[in-house]
């Protein structure tokens, strides 16, 4: 039996937006996974979140709908402690042994992966982001004012392979979380890029209002 290939796309999803699910579907286009996991993360040290992980899951869920080749694990919400991407993914491959997972990262995100911890050791020096690039595959999405990461060079690091997905193969990423909070906050209007399922539960539950 062949073992799949899981594309892993974390974060926050305060709350999901169609770039996500324009991501993920671009991926699969590629034939660079043969499913995307949406992984909620649990309240975080390094983000203040609105919705709790119950809205936000339930969010993608909703988002998502009966697509099967994308899935909505709660795997990093029941770690309950965010411990940062090294840490989940290992746990996500060791609780999935029969998958491939790479994990997708923004080009803004990527050249701070070598400075990545565990936030148990956030004041120390035990950086584990050097770690994370050696031992999992990266794809990397275009992000606007990012350049595309210097393969050759990733590859003379010793790091694991490294995929890109950006315009030239028709995803052009412009819809953020947080553009989306503040349009709701000041307009009782659907902001662009939010599902009209996903808006009718924000409204069902009054998220992102003061």
């Amino acid at each position: 039996m062949s073992i799949k290939t899981a594309a892993i796309l974390g974060g926050a999803f305060d709350p999901v937006h169609e770039d996500h699910l324009a991501l993920a579907s671009t991926c699969l286009s590629l034939k660079l996974c043969d499913e995307v996991w949406f992984v909620p993360s649990p309240d975080r040290w390094d983000k203040t979140l609105i919705a709790s992980p119950e809205e936000r899951f339930e969010m993608l869920k909703i988002a998502v709908g009966d697509q099967p080749s994308f899935i909505v694990s709660d795997i990093e919400i029941n770690m309950n402690d965010y411990r940062g991407s090294y840490v989940s993914m290992q746990h996500i491959q060791e609780t999935y042994p029969d998958y491939h997972f790479r994990l997708l990262v923004g080009a803004d995100s990527y050249e701070g992966i070598p400075h990545w911890r565990d936030p148990l050791h956030f004041y120390g020096t035990e950086y584990n982001g050097h770690l994370l690039l050696r031992d999992f595959e990266l794809i990397v999405f275009g992000r606007r004012g990012y350049k595309e990461p210097d393969l050759k060079k990733h590859m003379e690091m010793g790091y694991a392979p490294l995929f890109w997905v950006g315009k030239e193969h028709g995803f052009d990423g412009t819809i953020s979380s947080t553009a989306i909070r503040k349009a709701l906050l000041c307009s009782s209007e659907k902001p662009c890029g939010l599902k009209n399922e996903v808006y009718e539960y924000i409204l069902s539950r009054n998220l992102y209002k003061e």
